[in-house]
């Protein structure tokens, strides 16, 4: 039913249906000329979400750079920025040939404007908010990149997510490693992992974005440009964050449910932080809400987007 539906909607019937058919057989496109108009505008804002959220973490990491507590450290958050920066120029340079100036996308655009996701919109506090950004938040995409990788229809965009993905993996172990070093440094420094964690794990919880349940636009999945659905991409991530932080002595909002069979989370989502304790307020609000907050965007967002505009960068890292 949501197939012939989607088949409809379109501006050109037969050849939507066509392209349906074959990728749904697992065929793969290699070119734009193959693409109908709809499956290029879904595409399209798939990598151009991607290509956003690789920026962001240029302004987000700085602050990593500046209080890395030795010069190994701020080497690791050097070489995580080169690998995500290049992770941007791919993503852009494969919008570029679908006509968009990589140029004007990044250096000319209202920061607003630009599709960031909340968890890369907070300033990083110390080198412990670094860590647990590499645990919860790389490990968010490194299972979304994969997925893409697996299973996107559209070939060249598949392909170029292998590099993105071996590099992804070195950043979800750094976190591990970091976390559980500072787990290993006493009493205080262990609460202090606890505070970063609670801030996070909802952030990446709510990476995948809304439930499916209340998700109306599938076609990613109907074009096969992605394989999995919401809830069982952050069901993936939940079966390997919250066990590894079990096993360091962590508290966690979800815990498995044995007679399910998954993960579930301890809160109902979605939730809204509050900016003015800094804390999540775990009582469930309506998904317009939750669509609201993350629109307004977090306090690093226009800001950080607006020093990359202004190419302020080079004398301050170092």
């Amino acid at each position: 039913m949501a197939q012939v539906a989607l088949a409809r909607d379109t501006r050109d019937e037969p050849n939507e249906v066509a392209l349906q058919t074959r990728v749904k057989a697992g065929g793969t496109l290699e070119d734009i000329s193959e693409m109908t108009p709809r499956y290029r505008d879904v595409l399209v804002a798939t990598m151009s979400i991607a290509a956003d959220l690789e920026i962001m973490t240029l302004p987000l990491d700085l602050d990593a750079m500046q209080f890395a507590p030795c010069i190994g450290d701020r080497i690791a958050v050097a070489s995580a920025l080169q690998d995500e920066m290049g992770h941007a120029q791919v993503m852009f340079r494969m919008l570029e040939e679908f006509g968009f100036d990589a140029y004007e996308r990044v250096f000319e655009r209202d920061p607003a404007t630009f599709k960031t996701f909340f968890m890369l919109e907070w300033n990083l506090k110390d080198p412990i908010d670094m860590a647990m950004s590499h645990l919860i938040g790389d490990q968010a995409g490194y299972i979304t990149t994969c997925d893409l990788e697996e299973h996107c229809s559209f070939g060249p965009y598949s392909r170029s997510l292998r590099k993105v993905n071996f590099e992804e993996q070195f950043h979800v172990k750094r976190g591990e490693y970091s976390v559980r070093h500072y787990m290993q440094l006493g009493p205080e420094v262990r609460k202090r992992v606890q505070e970063s964690l609670d801030f996070w794990f909802p952030l990446g919880a709510e990476w995948f974005g809304a439930t499916d349940d209340v998700k109306s636009r599938m076609d990613q999945l109907h074009y096969k440009i992605r394989g999995s659905s919401n809830d069982q991409l952050r069901q993936i991530w939940l079966s390997r964050v919250v066990p590894f932080c079990e096993q360091l002595g962590l508290k966690v909002p979800a815990h498995f449910d044995g007679e399910k069979g998954i993960y579930v989370l301890d809160f109902e989502m979605p939730i809204l932080f509050n900016e003015e304790t800094g804390k999540w307020d775990f009582r469930k609000v309506t998904w317009a809400e939750k669509l609201a907050q993350w629109k307004r965007g977090g306090s690093k967002k226009v800001p950080g987007l607006r020093r990359i505009q202004s190419e302020l960068w080079g004398h301050d890292l170092w």
